[in-house]
């Protein structure tokens, strides 16, 4: 079978168009335990995806053009994990392209242990590190009281920076609205017009722009001197140059991505802590979780053997360019293996307390596209499913130079993979984004529908009442159903189904997962109807927003209702081994708990 990478992409966004609705935000059921066991249906999906790529990539012709011919021109590396399937890391794919091959330093053969730059990936290495070395306090402190060179900035209305209102938390949500890149910038059209040798002249004819004003402070920011010098840009000059940049946004008003807000992020996480952001990733990231292949400078000479490097010349092929005060911004180097500890440690919460890793993948704000979020630094995306399901992805891309990646977490399934790619053709971004889509849309659905099948095994089937008690529930799995459904509910010798239509709604009734208690062998499930169920979607044919579907009958808004002695009916509480499967279920509501016979 040949997965089309681009009818992937036609896919995201035919399903992005649907109407969304249904159920609480979160999983339909626990996460899947086996995603590499041979009968494992995510093992089976990944092996299609699979051979599809290695067949588009060493046949031209395979497949028409459906594998896009620029993907051959990038050498990359994928690599899935998961929290609670240690061998999903075996689930690789990796490609090195003639290019790579024939590069004079470096490797000639990618692997999960193959060193790339992740470029802005880098920018979750820095939030973490400031959720773990910050205090809420400092979070909070304006970026003027920080960094000394944007304080006492003078007022020129909407051309200045209100330095004195931006804050960390600000920059990591990417809300403090600075100017997207500081000085120098690859966008910098003057800088531009020095590195090719255009005259200014031809600048102004092709582009209408004025001639350049000795005595405009923006002209002359420090770094450009230093950078003309062929010299780094300390982070003093560095802030000096950007102080008197106006502003994109207010802060806290619309998101807008910016580099440079994350460079100065990592200078005030420095003069806050004492610590180099480079000290700061080693201490509190990379040691704790053992990522002794990541690194915040140029990897030693000694490492090139297993670098992805262009070329000839580290240095020209962007590899060892050192990356001075734009570390924080986009200066990691990692590999498969790395990021796959990497992100195993956030969906673990290995680093921090669980609570405040649930806070921390969650939006902050929305953009002008209902499929798209942002969080610190998290780019969201909503997967959606056929029948309307929506799984969220917390993903961070990357590109700068000659690299690209992307790290992609699904805390639903508490799994995720990530990316890494190099080369020197036009379009790569464009050819990671096409992997990026192939391997959720085949992922995605079969790990719902290995999370279902595991579910019938360990959650399916009968539950009665002890010693004479006429009580009895009967849960199943249905193909395509979100949620585990209940086929029969006998409480007392009453069938509990037609009270349950006129309190909650239409059936078929389905359990959904909301707390874990693995300590304790408990999982808590909360009952929904059919009222608020993802395959209703849609919208409103009269374009009602507040008395549309779903609006006013929403699962998040009913939720725990309907209580009998202060107890929910909607609560289920299943005793769980540690293989996984339930042993009986209680129903707090009805004082009951029933043992699971079949």
């Amino acid at each position: 079978m040949h997965i089309s990478l681009r009818h992937a992409v036609a896919l995201v966004t035919v399903q992005s168009l649907a109407g969304v609705l249904g159920d609480f935000s979160g999983p339909s059921f626990p996460p899947p335990a086996d995603l590499a066991g041979n009968q494992s249906l995510v093992k089976a999906a990944w092996k299609s995806l699979t051979a599809a790529f290695e067949a588009g990539l060493g046949d031209a012709s395979a497949n028409g053009s459906s594998f896009p011919e620029a993907v051959r021109n990038f050498t990359f590396s994928v690599g899935l994990f998961s929290l609670h399937d240690p061998d999903a890391t075996s689930l690789q794919l990796h490609y090195t392209s003639p290019e790579i091959a024939a590069s004079t330093l470096g490797t000639k053969k990618v692997d999960d242990n193959s060193i790339y730059r992740v470029a802005s990936v880098t920018k979750v290495f820095t939030v973490l590190a400031g959720l773990l070395s910050l205090s809420d306090a400092q979070w909070e402190r304006p970026l003027s009281e920080i960094l000394p060179a944007l304080s006492g900035q003078g007022s020129d209305g909407v051309l200045s920076t209100p330095w004195d209102k931006i804050t960390m938390r600000a920059l990591a949500a990417q809300l403090g609205g600075v100017p997207r890149d500081g000085f120098p910038n690859l966008g910098e059209i003057a800088l531009q017009m020095v590195q090719t040798n255009t005259t200014e002249a031809a600048v102004m004819a092709a582009t209408g722009l004025p001639p350049g004003n000795a005595s405009d402070p923006l002209s002359n920011p420090p770094c450009l001197l230093l950078l003309l010098q062929g010299k780094d840009c300390p982070a003093v000059p560095y802030a000096q140059g950007v102080a008197n940049r106006p502003p994109t946004f207010l802060p806290w008003s619309s998101p807008g991505y910016a580099n440079n807000g994350f460079t100065l992020l990592g200078l005030a996480m420095a003069n806050a802590t004492g610590r180099t952001i480079g000290e700061l990733y080693q201490d509190h990231i990379l040691d704790p979780l053992a990522m002794a292949s990541t690194f915040s400078d140029p990897p030693p000479t000694a490492e090139y053997a297993r670098s992805v490097i262009v070329g000839d010349d580290a240095t020209a092929a962007g590899f060892a360019l050192p990356n001075g005060v734009f570390i924080s911004s986009g200066g990691v180097f990692s590999t498969t293996r790395d990021l796959a500890r990497f992100g195993r440690g956030i969906l673990n919460s290995t680093l921090l307390a669980s609570e405040r890793t649930r806070r921390w993948l969650k939006p902050v704000s929305h953009t002008a596209r209902l499929q798209y979020a942002v969080g610190a630094p998290w780019e969201i995306i909503r997967h959606v499913s056929p029948t309307n399901k929506v799984t969220d992805l917390y993903t961070k891309s990357g590109d700068s130079g000659l690299y690209s990646a992307w790290l992609v977490l699904a805390p639903d399934f508490g799994v995720g993979f990530s990316i890494l790619m190099a080369g020197s053709a036009r379009g790569r971004f464009r050819a990671v984004a096409e992997l990026a889509d192939a391997v959720t849309q085949a992922m995605v659905p079969a790990l719902q529908r290995q999370a279902a099948a595991e579910a019938g095994r360990n959650l399916a089937g009968t539950y009665r009442g002890a010693d004479g008690l006429n009580s009895t529930l009967v849960l199943a799995t249905e193909e395509g159903a979100a949620g585990v459904l209940v086929s029969s509910w006998i409480s007392n010798g009453t069938d509990v189904l037609p009270f349950l239509a006129t309190l909650a709604g239409p059936g078929p009734y389905r359990l959904l997962p909301s707390i874990t208690d693995d300590a304790r062998g408990q999982a808590a499930f909360r009952l929904v109807s059919a009222q608020d169920s993802p395959a209703t979607g849609g919208g409103s044919a009269s374009g009602a927003l507040f008395a549309g579907p779903g609006m006013v009958t929403g699962d998040w808004l009913i939720v725990d209702d309907s209580t009998y002695y202060g107890a929910g009916l909607s609560l289920f509480v299943f005793d769980v081994g540690r293989n996984g499967k339930a042993t009986a279920v209680t129903l707090p509501a009805y004082r009951v708990t029933l043992a699971r016979s079949a």
